[in-house]
């Protein structure tokens, strides 16, 4: 069987940018293919947004290049304008035509015989079939959000551009829309570039992530599995939800620490390392003071619903007071002040030298 190569939708390459002789982004590297969604995730500042005006045309490269499709389309000397690029962009205010209905907007977008036929169709996926003739004023944010995301792709765009497209949707709201939202672009192979600052969107929604420092460099890219599991710097680790962490000196391939020793790689012997540790990986039990092992103090528990917070006070060999967070399954709901055993998932241990 013959496994067809997909070719690469968008490929950049040493791109960087300034503004007023500040550096917004660093030395980029990216590429990705057919029929895959790549999510540049970042924190605010990092340059997401300008990233994706560059790919889009919306600003000129200053250095390096940018390739769509194999073309050439962003460099020092060449600028293709945005209407040629045949791409689609959403950010974050939805820009729909406030004069025109629900079913205008789709068509603006489309210049087909079958509009009508490919508007019947998208109305269905996005759950608005009954809204043809309203005003998007008519409509709720979320309503909204899902019309020009099917704006967006149904002009059929070889990439499209999505810029924090879930940010203004409430938490019950933004969980659905992310979910139809996926469904929509897998309907439709498109490939598509998404910026975000939450991690667990990326990870949910996304193929492959880049992530940018707040100097708008890339310190790493991946699957998400690849992220979530092997990151490569405590940045990266700290990036996808909060770690307990601790320092220390490596002695006899191990650092002690408030929550007891740390297994440490040989190679790391005698550096001075930083240790994270998730909070699903401190597992606690309940048991009848005194505890024997390493042990917690309960300062709080509270059901977040999947998981029970658990907030520990816990001692170091210095007897300074230390603040751990376990989660653990939602029917483990100590009372404050309870003693509990800790022990810890070497699973969801993250070791970085810090020389």
């Amino acid at each position: 069987m013959i496994e067809l190569i997909k070719m690469s939708t968008l490929k950049i390459k040493n791109l960087n940018h300034k503004i007023k002789d500040n550096n917004i982004l660093q030395n980029i590297h990216l590429e990705t293919k057919d029929d895959k969604i790549t999510c540049i995730l970042g924190p605010s500042g990092s340059g997401k947004t300008t990233l994706l005006k560059l790919i889009a045309g919306l600003e000129s490269a200053q250095e390096g290049e940018i390739y769509i499709n194999d073309k050439l389309v962003s460099s020092s000397s060449i600028h293709v304008n945005t209407e040629k690029r045949n791409i689609g962009f959403l950010f974050q205010d939805f820009a729909l035509f406030p004069h025109l209905t629900i079913k205008e907007n789709l068509k603006f977008a489309i210049n087909s015989k079958n509009a009508n036929l490919e508007i019947n169709e998208i109305l269905k996926l996005i759950k608005l079939t009954n809204s043809l003739q309203k005003y998007p004023h008519e409509l709720s944010g979320g309503e909204q959000q899902r019309v020009a995301l099917a704006r967006s792709i149904i002009s059929k765009p070889q990439l499209l551009l999505l810029d924090e497209p879930f940010s203004n949707l409430d938490l019950n709201l933004k969980e659905e829309i992310r979910d139809d939202t996926l469904h929509l672009l897998q309907k439709f192979n498109t490939s598509v570039i998404i910026v975000t600052h939450d991690p667990f969107e990326a990870m949910f929604i996304s193929n492959k992530i880049y992530i940018l420092k707040k100097d708008g460099s890339i310190i790493q890219s991946g699957t998400p599995n690849d992220l979530y599991n092997k990151p490569k710097t405590s940045y990266v680790a700290e990036f996808f939800g909060e770690t307990n962490k601790f320092s220390g000196i490596v002695e006899n391939s191990i650092v002690d620490t408030a929550v007891g020793q740390i297994p440490i790689s040989k190679h790391l012997e005698s550096k001075n390392v930083d240790i994270h540790i998730r909070p699903q990986a401190i597992k606690l039990s309940q048991e009848k003071t005194p505890v024997n092992g390493v042990k917690g103090i309960v300062m709080a528990s509270k059901l977040m619903g999947s998981y029970s917070f658990i907030h520990l006070s816990v001692l170091d060999k210095n007897n300074n007071i230390i603040h751990v967070h376990s989660h653990m399954p939602p029917n483990f709901n100590p009372k404050q002040s309870t003693a509990v055993g800790i022990e810890i998932d070497v699973k969801e241990i993250f070791v970085f030298d810090k020389n």
